[in-house]
């Protein structure tokens, strides 16, 4: 993923040389007469123009670009461009793939507010004991920090028979994560994993275990009750099942809301969340705003502050600028040169073209949907045509 942010700065870099290097010579001075000041910021934005260009970039763009199904635009929480494609409407729901896991951060942050996680820097040995016999070396050290800045050392989620395996009774599937750690330092080497994410997801039913007993609230109930139900995001009817393949699980496929588990039926935190592009939106300007929503503190603005600023690690590893505590960072272009550029905004970022960007200087919230089958996808370096169109609208 380390390259979605890089082409952001690039591109936005070789725009400004385009757009300095290509420019007609200015023409001779007229008599000077009063004018307005020039527009500034998102006054200055012709929206039906923009709406426009964007169909243009991804018509003319790579092939896999004709997979965009929606694209909204909103600043200050006003919707200036709604774009549905191919029939698509606002009613229709796609797989969001990784941005499942920006919305677990907001999950933790919550939690961490209500008291059922004491806070990130706990290790795993505390956060999920039931499962200590399984972490050898130093992963009984690792924190949830770690976890959610993807420098725990953990790898990707297997399939096949050890998924199947960890359906049998007896059979813990996270033990199967936990026991696939790399062996290093926890906090030096920066790996984006799906399984660091699901044991984040883990930390969290374990804790609403630990609050509620037996008849304990699983991640969806808890995000509904905390998050969906206060943003009026549609949860019912949903799939909430075992989710082996998101791909070419077909029920997941053709649901409508659906958030997929483990062979263990623990809510999965790396992918299987499928939403509206309205319910992205909607994730998307509960962070702008600050966590308020209808007047509601939904998630604290200090949480906000802190999981969409850039880890600061223990050590240096890579990619450090790029990520925060499940979301990533978008740099400012102009300190691309600066080893500690200040961001200028954050994103949930999906497999498949799902997009939240967030640009808080402009108020606004970008959310890109797309369509992903197990033949067609969008590959990260084909949204840059598209992803110019708003670098020049929003520079």
């Amino acid at each position: 993923m380390n390259v979605i942010v890089r082409r952001w700065l690039l591109a936005t870099i070789l725009l400004l040389v385009v757009t300095v290097g290509c420019s007609p010579a200015a023409p001779p001075p007229s008599p000077p007469s009063p004018s307005p000041p020039a527009p500034t910021g998102t006054s200055a934005i012709d929206f039906p123009a923009l709406e426009a260009e964007i169909e243009r970039a991804i018509t003319a763009g790579p092939a896999s670009l004709d997979q965009v199904r929606a694209v909204l635009v909103n600043v200050e929480g006003e919707t200036r461009i709604a774009h549905y494609r191919h029939g698509f409407t606002d009613g229709d729901y796609g797989h969001v793939f990784s941005v499942t896991k920006s919305v677990l951060s907001i999950l933790v942050g919550i939690a961490i507010a209500d008291g059922l996680i004491l806070d990130i820097d706990q290790p795993l040995a505390e956060l999920l004991p039931k499962h200590r016999q399984a972490m050898s070396g130093e992963t009984g050290k690792v924190t949830l920090r770690h976890l959610m800045t993807m420098s725990g050392g953990f790898r990707e989620i297997p399939g096949g028979f050890v998924w199947d395996e960890s359906a049998k009774s007896g059979s813990s599937f996270i033990e199967v994560l936990l026991k696939q750690r790399q062996e290093f330092k926890p906090g030096e080497i920066y790996w984006y994993s799906d399984a660091s994410a699901h044991l984040v997801a883990a930390v969290l039913a374990t804790a609403l275990e630990n609050a509620d007993g037996n008849r304990s609230r699983s991640v969806l109930d808890y995000a509904r009750e905390k998050l969906f139900d206060p943003l009026e995001i549609s949860t019912h009817p949903s799939f909430s099942k075992p989710l082996p393949d998101p791909l070419l699980t077909s029920e997941f496929v053709a649901a409508d809301f659906g958030w997929g588990t483990d062979p263990n039926g623990i809510h999965l935190g790396g992918f299987g969340l499928r939403l509206t592009a309205p319910d992205m939106m909607k994730i998307g300007e509960l962070y702008r705003r600050g966590g308020v929503w209808n007047g509601k503190q939904v998630v604290l603005a200090a949480w906000i502050q802190q999981c969409t600023a850039p880890a600061n690690y223990e050590s240096q590893i890579g990619g450090p600028l790029e990520y925060g505590l499940l979301w990533w960072i978008l740099p400012d272009p102009e300190q691309a040169e600066s080893k500690k550029p200040e961001p200028v905004g954050y994103a949930a970022i999906g497999f498949g073209g799902q997009r939240i960007y967030v640009l808080p200087e402009y108020e606004a919230v970008i959310v890109y949907l797309s369509d992903v089958q197990a033949d067609r996808q969008i590959d990260d370096p084909d949204l840059d045509p598209l992803d110019r169109v708003f670098i020049a609208a929003f520079p």
